[in-house]
């Protein structure tokens, strides 16, 4: 029965994920290039405002995760800017009337998946496998089902907090859609700068915060110690 579900789902896609599928391969292409064009660049070469920008943004976050996990930036950095550009891309598509991909259960579960892979992979990656695996019977053994519990819910919190938000600004814009009617064009843009673009912001900021702080609990102490 799932086999039959998964082929059906391929063969005919829901819109929101080729909504999903296009902001990830526009996210790929854009990367490309933009990181072909900073290798080419001359060491005397003036960069563009905009490979200017890319590189504040990606330096500014380097420097923010190091103060969290110690060495392990250069692991966590990419991934988490472009976790941080797929969700704030997908929850502002509905702003050019497209599906928004994380008003789904389905996108906001995967995004806590991977934000959980990050987590234990950093602590894998910092630890080892013996010492991180360890961490899961202290400060007793008797608290192992605690603290396998404790792994999962936060990062379950994080999809569903995600999808509330998310599902909730686009079930009131399109209450606001019905009611309003003809003068949709006039009250609405407002309602989609607060639903859309600010939520849609500030969920980012979360979303990828609570990675890097999760992350950062399982980096072991003596990797901070870098110049």
């Amino acid at each position: 029965m799932f086999l039959d579900d998964l082929i059906q789902t391929f063969k005919n896609p829901p819109t929101y994920l080729l909504v999903s599928f296009g902001l990830m391969f526009f996210i790929g292409v854009a990367a490309f290039f933009i990181g072909r064009k900073i290798e080419k660049m001359d060491v005397k070469e003036k960069p563009t405002k905009g490979i200017t920008a890319v590189l504040e943004i990606v330096g500014g976050m380097n420097n923010f995760v190091k103060g969290y996990a110690g060495k392990h930036y250069t692991y966590i950095t990419p991934i988490v800017l472009t976790m941080a550009l797929y969700v704030f891309l997908s929850n502002i598509s509905g702003v050019i009337a497209l599906d928004t991909p994380t008003k789904y259960a389905t996108i906001t579960f995967s995004m806590s998946i991977t934000a959980f892979f990050v987590v234990q992979s950093t602590g894998l990656k910092s630890k080892g496998l013996i010492k991180h695996f360890k961490g899961l019977f202290e400060p007793l053994w008797p608290m192992f089902p605690l603290n396998i519990v404790s792994e999962f819910v936060p990062i379950l919190s994080m999809a569903l907090r995600l999808f509330g938000n998310i599902a909730g600004g686009a079930l009131i814009m399109t209450l606001l859609y019905g009611i309003t009617g003809w003068a949709a064009v006039l009250i609405t843009p407002a309602f989609h700068l607060i639903f859309d673009i600010g939520f849609g912001f500030i969920q980012t900021i979360v979303i990828v915060l609570l990675t890097i702080i999760f992350a950062s609990m399982k980096v072991d102490e003596a990797d901070f110690d870098i110049d």
